[in-house]
């Protein structure tokens, strides 16, 4: 597995759920406002009492106290889970998202036609009866991992603001998650076998985008989806174009304008485009070192129907783990955090979604 996808750490120990805290316990929501910097929407009295609770729990984790370590990487785990879940969610959009148990394999569901044949024929003669088979086949899970140092110290002086390494947490897990889908994605299409509609280019033009819009239509409406700087490229095909700082030629006002507002095009010939968030990584520099780098691809655009069966499919296995290890030279109580996962394209049913790769950009690669 690529290092970027785990973190390892030495005399590391499992946390025990003491059972003491809940997702809905109300010092979960006071922890995950104040480490947010906002105020607590509970009395003061529950206020009072969940960070006295909190202060508590800290001191005696200096100490060495495991059962304190684990309720303290419960309420934080509990903090971050939701936000990271909602995301996950977001997966949705380009297929189907299914969370299982820690006892369940994520099991692939393809599907297939068999004896679609109508015929024009007499009355009494046999006719073949059309059917839906599907095969369900199981695959592999990846483990992404993060971590922090959970400074104790800090929270048993009722400061929170020494925590804002959860935030960073549920971003770069959520962000390197949807790299990985992105690849999984990329490397079945790019790959398939049979029919499939893959296609790569020196910059996303019209006539690429215009022939894959034909070839997609047939399968249902379309959306468009991908990084700014692919999606930003219609605006040189969609009825605007800037040759110099003082001379624009618009092909249609209400393009212009809405390009103006936006800094994008919302629809291409029926299709609606969709810009996908992508996160700085604050932690990298692109390979020129002269800018961050960014997680996600951004030379992937996609071409998804709507309304059919998505052959992307999304397992999250179980829910958000911790760990607790010390650092030997350093002395920091480090918690890990870890998600188990899988992805895939269901097999024949590749041709489904379509792809134009800017090869501008690197392709994504595990």
């Amino acid at each position: 597995m690529s290092t970027i996808y785990e973190i390892n750490m030495s005399n590391a120990q499992a946390d025990v759920n003491t059972g003491r805290v809940k997702q809905n316990s109300k010092i979960v929501e006071v922890f995950s406002a104040l480490s947010a910097g906002k105020r607590p929407e509970v009395d003061d009295k529950t206020l009072d009492k969940s960070v006295a609770t909190i202060k508590e729990l800290s001191s005696k984790a200096i100490d060495g106290d495991n059962a304190a370590r684990s309720e303290i990487n419960s309420i934080i785990r509990f903090s971050i889970e939701p936000k990271l879940l909602e995301v996950v969610r977001l997966f949705d959009f380009m297929g189907t998202y299914r969370r299982i148990g820690y006892n369940e394999a994520p099991m692939m569901k393809t599907y297939g036609y068999e004896s679609i044949d109508s015929r024009f024929q007499a009355s009494s003669s046999d006719v073949p009866f059309a059917a839906v088979n599907w095969r369900e086949y199981p695959i592999g899970t990846q483990t992404i991992s993060a971590g922090f140092a959970v400074d104790y110290r800090e929270l048993q002086n009722g400061n929170f603001d020494g925590n804002e390494g959860m935030n960073q947490v549920q971003i770069d897990m959520q962000n390197k998650m949807t790299y990985y889908v992105m690849t999984v994605l990329y490397n079945a299409l790019k790959n398939a076998k049979g029919v499939k509609h893959f296609a790569e280019d020196n910059g996303i033009t019209k006539t690429a985008v215009d022939n894959m819009l034909k070839s997609m239509r047939r399968y249902g409406k379309v959306n468009i989806a991908g990084d700014y700087s692919v999606v930003s490229q219609f605006n040189d095909f969609a009825g605007f174009k800037q040759f110099s700082a003082d001379e624009i030629r618009y092909a249609n006002n209400i393009v212009a304008e809405e390009i103006r507002q936006t800094g994008l095009v919302s629809m291409y010939n029926g299709a609606f485009v969709t810009e996908l968030p992508n996160a700085i990584n604050w932690t990298q520099l692109n390979k020129d070192g002269t800018d961050y780098d960014l997680y996600m691809p951004q030379g992937l655009l996609f071409f998804l129907p709507r309304g059919s069966v998505s052959p992307l499919q999304v397992f999250l296995r179980g829910g958000l783990t911790t760990m607790t290890g010390d650092d030997i030279v350093t002395r920091q109580h480090l918690t890990r955090f870890d998600m188990e996962f899988g992805a895939g394209v269901a097999e024949g049913m590749e041709d489904q979604i379509g792809l134009i790769s800017d090869t501008n950009f690197d392709a994504p690669t595990f």
